[in-house]
Parts: structure tokens; C-alpha cells; sequence
């Protein structure tokens, strides 16, 4: 499970490359990066700043969680959510 959750989060940072920086609003980027067992993984990129902020949730839970922290991290870093596999819109 570690490994699977290192391999999500460095695919997500390897996709901001080709994401470029965001305004700093609640505006959110979807998108979907492929883990190494070929699961589809779905994140959303907001903000912008220096620092990233992974938001990561609970079992049974999926990134809309996090909607209502988006707007006040999202003014000062960049905010990463995304959706462990089975949950939400990843496979």
C-alpha cells in the first residue's frame, strides 16, 4: 500500500510539468495519471505558489472531501487532490 500511494504521488508530480502554473483562485484542473498496475488515477490541481499541498483522503472517502479548503489554501500554495484508487473517479 506504501509503495502504491508513492507511486500515485510522484505520477502526480510528474503531470504538473506539463501543467504550468495556475492563478491563485479556487479555478481546479482535473485530471487523470496512470499508476504503475495501469489503475486510472484522477487528481485536481488549484492555486499556485511555491509549496504543494497533497490532500489525500480517508478510506471510503474521495477528493470532494476537500472542496471547502480549497478556496482558502488555494490563495497562498498550490493544492493537489486526488482519488485513491477505487475511490471516486479513479478505477
Amino acid at each position: 500500500m506504501k509503495r502504491l500511494i508513492l507511486t500515485m504521488t510522484f505520477l502526480v508530480f510528474m503531470s504538473l510539468n506539463s501543467v504550468g502554473a495556475l492563478a491563485s483562485n479556487t479555478y481546479t484542473k482535473y485530471g487523470v495519471a496512470i499508476s504503475s498496475d495501469g489503475e486510472r488515477i484522477a487528481y485536481g490541481i488549484s492555486g499556485g505558489g511555491e509549496t504543494a499541498l497533497i490532500f489525500i483522503h480517508g478510506w471510503s472517502l474521495d477528493s470532494r472531501l476537500w472542496q471547502n479548503q480549497l478556496g482558502y489554501f488555494s490563495q497562498q500554495y498550490q493544492v493537489i487532490t486526488m482519488d485513491l484508487a477505487g475511490h471516486g473517479n479513479s478505477s
